[in-house]
């Protein structure tokens, strides 16, 4: 456990994890500082939920002298470490941690850590409600919503944590251990926060860089051949495509495990659908395993699943035509994912901020299962500059002209699908609420056409 009584300590960005780290630091004995570049009703609210504790704060900026006295500064996920206050604190040899890190530091139960790209949540929730199912006291949180930190007061030895990681979560580690680490895939994203695909793909990795012979590695069959495998100390096991532990066979999921193999369950079973939920499966049933959960706990756990909102979830059927909002595509590869597991004919809404990915690497995709794209946002001119060469482009201004264009362009049989491949703070608080938009418009257009007919 991280001794922190008495010292003095920076916490850097105050959203809900630099809540959190403030909380865990004040009970264990620290002196909190809190410093956010930010200045408004959301943030002085928060704050004044800690005034009965004796802290310095600062807002509206991050100062230099505000680091005087300090022995050591937490880091929220959304401060980028090449701020000015995180080179400050480095520059006076002072070590900066994530929340992520902290929260570890005082976690007395093993943890499970998943991080990637695409699937982090599903996975992450899959498994918490397998292992809930299995009897074990699984406690989900991370990246989720819920802050490692903010969970440690409920964390007992005989827990086990299952904890979605982020990239910019394991920028900023030191001993994170994670006893069982995913991998699930590392595609084009958040060039905003990272120079380079490398970069970003370096700082995923950092997720088995404390591991050893006692832990265990799961990871997908696509970095089989990376060059960062022979340096995994901890037990490794893949999953995915041509997997040898767990794979698909005659619309069937197989289990080879600890040398004998049985049918674990039919895909038609599974309560969500698309081979990336699939492979998201796989990883938990590995898990599972290895935690010496049944097969039959482990179909139970995956049956009573629910799906989470706005990932390829299925909106319902009207007139023939099915919608799905995938708002949560908020990349190039969550959007090849999504079209890799229809076999219909698709209207495709995209569009937002352009994250710098290389959208010339779904061309082919597009060509073959799109019939016509709805552009929005930010990002609509450039969408329709790559893409209208291969397909038909329409522009629309809102989610409501993207809806109501994309039921005109649809027929029976067809698809429509907001799977936007851009993030959403040009029209949308976020991809939650950019989905519910395009739900509500879906279930208004389909209501007022079956009142005229």
């Amino acid at each position: 456990m991280l001794d922190v009584k008495g010292k003095k300590v920076l916490v850097v960005g105050f959203g809900i994890s630099g809540q959190e780290a403030a909380k865990l630091l004040i009970d264990h004995g620290a002196e909190v500082k809190i410093t956010d570049s930010g200045n408004n009703d959301s943030i002085k609210k928060k704050l004044s939920e800690f005034s009965e504790y004796n802290i310095e704060v600062e807002i509206g900026t991050h100062s230099e002298q505000f680091i005087d006295g300090v022995d050591f500064a937490v880091v929220s996920p959304g401060v980028a470490i090449d701020s000015k206050i995180i080179v400050d604190c480095r520059m006076r040899g002072l070590s900066v941690i994530s929340e992520l890190e902290l929260g570890f530091r005082f976690c007395k139960a093993p943890i499970i850590a998943i991080t990637g790209t695409n699937g982090k949540s599903t996975t992450t929730e899959l498994i918490g409600t397998i292992l809930k199912t299995a009897g074990l006291k699984a406690i989900v949180c991370g990246n989720i919503g819920n802050p490692l930190s903010g969970e440690i007061q409920r964390i007992q030895s005989d827990s086990i944590v299952v904890a979605e990681v982020s990239s910019f979560q394991l920028e900023t580690i030191d001993k994170f251990k994670p006893h069982i680490a995913i991998l699930l895939n590392v595609s084009d994203d958040h060039y905003d926060r990272h120079k380079d695909f490398e970069t970003y793909k370096t700082e995923k990795l950092k997720i088995f860089q404390n591991q050893d012979e006692k832990d265990w590695a799961i990871i997908n069959t696509i970095f089989k051949k990376d060059a960062f495998i022979p340096e995994i100390k901890a037990n490794l096991h893949y999953y995915g495509s041509d997997a040898a532990e767990v794979w698909i066979q005659d619309s069937e999921i197989r289990l080879n495990w600890e040398g004998e193999e049985s049918s674990l369950m039919k895909i038609e079973d599974m309560p969500f659908k698309g081979i990336h939920n699939i492979h998201n499966l796989q990883s938990a049933v590995l898990v599972s395993k290895i935690l010496k959960v049944s097969n039959e706990d482990i179909r139970n756990g995956i049956k009573t699943f629910s799906v989470l909102k706005h990932r390829f979830e299925s909106v319902g059927i009207f007139d023939g035509i099915e919608f799905v909002d995938d708002s949560k595509a908020t990349n190039i590869d969550a959007t090849c994912y999504a079209l890799r597991s229809v076999d219909k004919k698709v209207i495709l809404i995209a569009g937002g901020i352009d994250k710098g990915g290389d959208y010339g690497s779904i061309s082919p995709l597009i060509k073959a299962s799109v019939k016509n794209i709805v552009v929005i946002g930010q990002a609509k001119e450039i969408l329709k500059k790559i893409f209208s060469h291969i397909v038909n482009v329409h522009e629309a201004k809102d989610m409501k002209e993207a809806v109501q264009k994309s039921v005109e362009l649809a027929s029976s049989g067809e698809m429509v699908m907001l799977s936007p491949m851009c993030s959403s703070f040009d029209m949308f608080s976020g991809y939650k609420e950019r989905g519910e938009v395009f739900q509500r418009e879906v279930f208004k257009r389909m209501k007022v056409r079956q009142e005229r007919l």
